[in-house]
């Protein structure tokens, strides 16, 4: 018997890949440093810079260019970090199927959908989560919240498989979809001077602290920063965690820029006022060569949420015109 001969459906140009080697570039393709890579595992340095090794013997092309101030990605390195996100991805559904089979949910599915967070109730992500695990009761659906930076790479990487954003540009191979327009409101103390106004222009956020998640909403504030800059002022931004906004308006720390809908969370001790022309727009993205059936179900149930919210709350939201972008792309 020859025992040299490769595994079936392989040959011996494809190496066998372990996903800790995969975890170990990717960790290093994050950090951009190995001995901050190695902390961010919890392996040794030395163990993580032989297992990078291994994987560049392997694959036979060098991941890193090793600098003094760290590690950069080679051209190789990333072509091929998205692959290894969908790999080590695929491993982990892998993993989840034979723990529904162990637990007698043979015929569950998973779907990994990042949204912004918090969400109000009545808002769009949770409208369209209640109506999809009515029509998919199979389907296990998980929620996480990631920065706007982070969305598509989670995406084209299968970390996550689908992405409510404000971004309406996706990364090469995903697909995006605009859904709806949301008004944005000042978020100001119930005994802010305009708290009782029917509506506020930019300028009037100049004169408080502006307490916003920079990082976290970065599309958000590209538009809104825009429309301060249209109008001449500036605004004394504070970088703050988005579910930190709400009680430190409330306290008097300042005020913020937050969707119309986020009304709905019922917060006496805040008012929510209109800011006058100033929208953002909602979308979905997916990778274009998912042919998940729950994909399509969720993005399907993403179109219906948003025609049903546009008609009942169009004070709040409105159905986007695709002649007119709501945000500016990137240059």
């Amino acid at each position: 018997m020859n025992t040299s001969e490769p595994p079936f459906g392989t040959t011996p140009s494809e190496p066998d890949v372990e996903p800790r080697l995969l975890r170990a570039f990717l960790a290093v393709a994050r950090e951009g440093h190995f001995r901050h890579a190695a902390s961010s595992i919890g392996v040794a340095q030395p163990a993580l810079s032989r297992q990078v090794q291994q994987l560049e013997r392997l694959l036979g092309v060098a991941l890193f260019d090793r600098t003094s101030r760290g590690a950069e990605l080679t051209a190789a390195g990333r072509l091929i970090a998205p692959h290894a996100e969908r790999a080590l991805a695929q491993n982990r559904r892998l993993v989840l199927a034979a723990r529904s089979v162990a637990e007698g949910r043979a015929d569950s599915v998973m779907l990994t959908v990042s949204a912004p967070l918090p969400g109000p109730p009545g808002g769009l992500l949770a409208e369209t989560l209640r109506s999809f695990r009515t029509a998919h009761p199979h389907v296990q659906v998980s929620v996480t919240g990631l920065d706007d930076h982070d969305e598509t790479a989670a995406l084209a990487g299968g970390r996550v498989d689908a992405v409510l954003t404000w971004n309406e540009y996706p990364a090469d191979g995903c697909v995006s979809e605009a859904l709806i327009e949301e008004h944005t409101s000042a978020l100001v103390a119930r005994g802010h001077p305009k708290a009782c106004a029917e509506e506020v222009t930019v300028s009037d956020l100049a004169d408080d602290p502006l307490l916003f998640p920079l990082r976290e909403r970065g599309h958000c504030w590209a538009q809104l920063q825009a429309a301060a800059q249209a109008a001449r002022v500036g605004l004394n931004v504070v970088p703050t965690a988005p579910s930190a906004v709400t009680d430190l308006v409330a306290a008097g720390l300042g005020v913020s820029a937050v969707p119309a809908s986020f009304r709905f969370a019922e917060r006496p001790e805040v008012a929510f006022v209109p800011i006058r022309g100033l929208y953002n727009r909602m979308s979905v993205m997916w990778r274009g060569d998912d042919d998940s059936g729950a994909v399509a179900g969720f993005v399907a149930m993403c179109r219906l949420t948003a025609r049903g919210l546009s008609a009942a709350h169009p004070d709040v939201w409105r159905l986007p015109d695709s002649r007119t972008p709501a945000t500016t792309p990137p240059a």
